[in-house]
């Protein structure tokens, strides 16, 4: 398996899709998440798997370099509006073998601007120093880049890490998001965590929505930023506008029985 992921990252044999991040409240599109996908037909195909093994086999750090250059490249050759969301480990952040500057020469070569591009941190992972991790995204910030948590609620540190971090975005993780208009609790976290995010000067992504329950639930509460496979699939060409039959779908749900009998004619 070793061989093969190196043969991966020598051969640059990776590919990026990307989803979309719509603001449901003005219909237009907040930027695009990068996805990396292995060789397709591979054990390796999975994100998973790939950055399973790149962990095991201590390649993380060079395989996160090349999903960056790969991502921010595409980003800038399909000319996508908006900001890129990128996702790195806190562990590849706190590597000091890894290299600097590589994500700033990207996205210059690129001809975008560090402002466009978002570093997403996931929560899954354990974070074994959140001081030198601050610093490291200070770094980061100097240069304009945004700072999101992924995941939010799903792992280790959850809002201690938001505390510490402050970061200009959360996403919050798809457990909480999962039948939310079925479960009482789950409700109440997400207006918390909307109510929360507002006192921090914090945008919200929720993502992971599948369904138009999980959807009308979620704009009843107050969402903004929205993603998931019921608005648009990660893909290799991804959408440019807003999905029209979204807010359609939730006009035509909302109404009043009798007006929805008057709309269907």
């Amino acid at each position: 398996m070793q061989h093969k992921l190196l043969d991966i990252i020598k051969n640059k044999a990776i590919t990026t899709v990307f989803q979309p991040i719509f603001n449901v409240q003005t219909e237009t599109i907040l930027g695009y998440e990068a996805l990396t996908r292995g060789p397709n037909n591979t054990e390796l195909y999975s994100p998973d798997k790939l950055f399973h093994y790149a962990t095991q086999y201590d390649l993380l750090s060079e395989l996160e370099i090349l999903c960056r250059d790969k991502a921010i490249t595409r980003f800038a050759e399909l000319k996508l509006q908006g900001k890129l969301f990128l996702n790195i480990s806190p562990l590849v952040l706190l590597n000091n073998h890894h290299p600097q500057g590589e994500t700033i020469k990207f996205v210059q070569q690129a001809g975008l601007s560090c402002d466009q591009i978002v570093i997403e941190l996931s929560e899954k992972y354990p974070v074994p120093n959140n001081t030198m991790l601050s610093a490291a995204l200070a770094k980061y910030r100097q240069f304009g880049f945004d700072v999101a948590i992924d995941d939010l609620g799903s792992g280790y540190s959850g809002l201690k890490l938001w505390s510490q971090l402050r970061p200009d975005i959360v996403k919050i993780d798809r457990y909480f998001v999962e039948n939310c208009h079925q479960d009482s609790f789950k409700r109440k976290f997400l207006k918390a965590i909307f109510d929360l995010a507002q006192s921090a000067k914090a945008q919200v992504v929720v993502e992971g929505i599948e369904n138009i329950d999980e959807f009308e639930l979620l704009q009843r509460l107050g969402m903004v930023y929205a993603q998931g496979f019921y608005l648009a699939k990660p893909v290799l060409a991804p959408a440019r506008a807003y999905p029209k039959y979204l807010d359609a779908n939730y006009q035509h749900n909302t109404l009043p029985d009798k007006l929805k009998f008057i709309a269907n004619g």
